[in-house]
């Protein structure tokens, strides 16, 4: 019995001893940290235990738009406008115009522009008024067309609803350019300027309202006086048409 005790006490301390390197055993990286420094050890465990750094997203604000999605393209299309036309400042004399106009735009923004129109004037009893009351009343030469080459540009996109639920697309655009305007006393170098409303009605129905300013010389005479002189005549003129894109329909590419 005193055998098999003894026996059993080696077999227990064999079985402690066994374990006890396993137990005591350096966890992974005590050894390549044994031959380093203490400030060394340190920054190593910061490292270890510093967060992964985020990566930074770039966002290009100008990217970003409004309108995510524009209903209607016109770069690379031709604009058809039939036209009619009202002066608005002019007491004398009414202005009353009919014409057209043909645009290639370049790019969404930007296009180019030829327009033709031709004007009748209807004199209104201002003029048989002050031609009693004050003689010295200038004769003016009537307009009888303008012919004009602009530049048109859109710096506005946008959309409305009013009063239902159906959304209309519209952009805003400048008006500019250089031309010829025919009196009575002949062709006269003219200018224009105005600005402008697109109403996008279908992919290539368009509704369009406009107010141009026309500018150019013209030499006036007063008859009493018999004298001649030149002031410079601007016409502002409020239009309205309908415009027709072609091609009809087009490809569409974000802007």
């Amino acid at each position: 019995m005193a055998r098999l005790s003894r026996i059993t006490w080696r077999l227990a301390l064999a079985v402690v001893f066994a374990s006890a390197p396993a137990a005591f055993a350096e966890e992974p990286g005590e050894k390549a940290d044994a031959g380093k420094t203490d400030a060394e050890k340190v920054d190593a465990g910061k490292a270890k235990k510093a967060p992964a750094e985020k990566k930074s997203v770039e966002v290009r604000e100008d990217r970003i738009k409004s309108v995510q999605r524009k209903a209607f393209l016109k770069r690379s299309r031709w604009e058809l406008t039939p036209q009619v036309c009202l002066s608005l400042n002019d007491a004398f004399y009414q202005k009353i115009g009919g014409g057209a106009s043909i645009a290639y735009h370049l790019a969404d923004s930007l296009g180019i522009e030829f327009q033709a129109v031709y004007v009748g004037t209807m004199q209104t009893d201002m003029v048989g008024y002050f031609q009693q009351a004050n003689e010295a009343l200038p004769r003016v030469s009537k307009l009888r067309y303008y012919l004009m080459g602009n530049f048109l540009w859109s710096p506005i996109y946008g959309k409305l609803s009013l009063f239902t639920d159906e959304i209309v697309h519209f952009d805003a655009y400048l008006i500019g350019g250089f031309g010829l305007a025919s009196t009575e006393t002949g062709a006269k170098l003219a200018s224009n300027i105005g600005m402008g409303l697109r109403y996008f009605m279908t992919s290539w129905l368009v509704v369009k309202l406009e107010v141009r300013d026309l500018i150019y010389t013209e030499t006036l005479k007063l008859d009493v006086q018999r004298t001649e002189f030149s002031d410079i005549q601007n016409h502002v003129m409020i239009g309205v048409g309908v415009s027709f894109f072609l091609p009809v329909d087009f490809d569409y590419d974000y802007q």
